[in-house]
């Protein structure tokens, strides 16, 4: 019996077996689109992250004072709150985009475990339906999503820092606006690692991706 890597199908295949073969084809291209996506979301929190300095830049052109950023204009320190605030709706589309793409991905190695059996290649081929993990330690997603989660972080904190009046005395300010920009970083975190246990413990629950030959 071929693998679900080749494209053509033995004729003795069962209505299952042909089933699969064509859900791994789909699978495949769903992965390659939902890749594309991902790569988007990323191309657009860096657009919201540029708009606000975007905004600086025109208001100040005309002045002549050195800029402050405890002086920011209203109108700035607006946007810098409401661009973290879609910052960190785009960093949660972007988190679940990925664990979508994890799904398609535990899809496709469970088809290929179900149809390759020890040795059937001479490399080696994932077909454990619990890989990859969907909270990725050390991985390059973890690390976009803690900048993404920086950047909301510092904007919100540092519009808020200018729109609501904080107790007096410098060093005061500055630690409230440190702690208020750390528990927004945490948040984002903590959403990641929150979603990805809930989606591990689903999928281990459910006992999806299982098939029996």
């Amino acid at each position: 019996m071929p693998g679900p890597d080749e494209s053509a199908n033995s004729p003795d295949d069962t209505s299952e077996e042909k089933f699969l073969f064509a859900e791994y084809a789909a699978l495949i291209s769903l992965d390659s689109s939902r890749n594309d996506r991902l790569d988007r979301f990323l191309t657009i929190f860096m657009t919201l992250a540029a708009a606000p300095w975007a905004l600086y830049a025109l208001v100040l052109k005309d002045h002549t004072a050195v800029p402050s950023v405890a002086a920011t204009p209203f109108p700035v320190a607006a946007a810098f709150v409401l661009i973290g605030v879609l910052g960190a709706l785009v960093a949660m589309m972007f988190i679940q985009m990925r664990f979508t793409i994890i799904l398609y991905t535990r899809a496709l190695s469970s088809i290929r475990g179900h149809f390759l059996s020890p040795d059937t290649l001479s490399f080696r081929l994932p077909s454990d339906p619990r890989k990859p993990p969907y909270h990725e330690k050390g991985n390059y997603i973890q690390f976009a999503v803690a900048g993404m989660a920086l950047v909301n972080a510092g904007y919100i904190s540092l519009g808020l820092f200018n729109l609501v009046p904080w107790p007096h005395g410098p060093a005061t300010r500055l630690c409230t606006f440190v702690l208020l920009g750390l528990a927004i970083w945490l948040f984002h975190m903590r959403y990641y690692s929150s979603q990805a246990r809930r989606r591990e413990s689903h999928s281990l629950g459910g006992k999806e991706l299982r098939w029996s030959k």
